[in-house]
């Protein structure tokens, strides 16, 4: 019998797994159990929430443990692939040129190069609707700013190497930007509220200022 590793923490539980395959797929088998409140996959492990009130801790470590076992074969569901439009104009991607010259590209190579990668969500954290990126193709190290910003606005997109992010709201950050998206990654008016989910596949498409401009407004209404 496989040997569970569980951590409590008052109405958290959690579990390591060996493989993003395997926790997209514990996800997908743990959100359609109504005892968890919430379900928040990791990059090495599975963490789940229950309600105190309708269940013993004892009880919900139990189900916790009974569902880790169970193999989650089949429960694995892909989320529709999704092509974020981005602008890469220097107004909205301040260190563009820098990564250009680390990885050894022109801007115009840098953009091109971008926008044909494929990349997969591997968790939602930090803030609502953040999403963190792991790229399919092996990409140079970049690293973060040696001082992080004080102000990184909303739909920006982070790039250190082969991890990529792409912040919900404005706020601090220590990614170097590529560029941003006019899309909202997370409104609470929607069902569900997350742009992106776990597993996703995401892909970028360059846009002018213009159609960002027009793309933005859209999204306020």
């Amino acid at each position: 019998m496989r040997i569970l590793e569980i951590h409590a923490c008052d109405d958290w539980l959690s579990c390591p797994l060996d493989s993003l395959d395997a926790i997209h797929a514990a996800h997908v088998a743990f959100r359609k159990n109504s005892a968890w409140q919430e379900v928040v996959p990791g990059l090495d492990s599975i963490a789940v929430q229950f309600d105190p009130v309708r269940i013993t801790p004892e009880q919900a470590t139990d189900l916790f443990r009974e569902q880790m076992l169970a193999p989650f074969n089949g429960a694995m569901e892909k989320p529709q692939p999704i092509i974020i439009p981005v602008c890469y104009e220097d107004s909205f991607s301040p260190d563009r040129d820098w990564i250009a010259e680390k990885l050894g590209l022109t801007v115009e190579a840098l953009i091109e190069w971008h926008s044909n990668l494929e990349f997969t969500v591997t968790m939602l954290g930090f803030m609502p609707g953040f999403a963190y990126l792991q790229c399919t193709e092996a990409v140079s190290d970049i690293g973060r700013l040696a001082t992080p910003r004080q102000k990184v606005d909303a739909g920006s997109i982070g790039l250190i190497g082969d991890q990529s992010c792409i912040y919900s709201f404005t706020s601090p950050g220590g990614w170097p930007i590529i560029g941003r998206t006019p899309l909202k990654l997370f409104d609470i008016g929607k069902h569900p509220p997350a742009l992106l989910s776990a597993n996703q596949t995401v892909s970028f498409q360059p846009i002018s200022k213009t159609e960002f401009d027009t793309l933005a407004a859209e999204h306020v209404k």
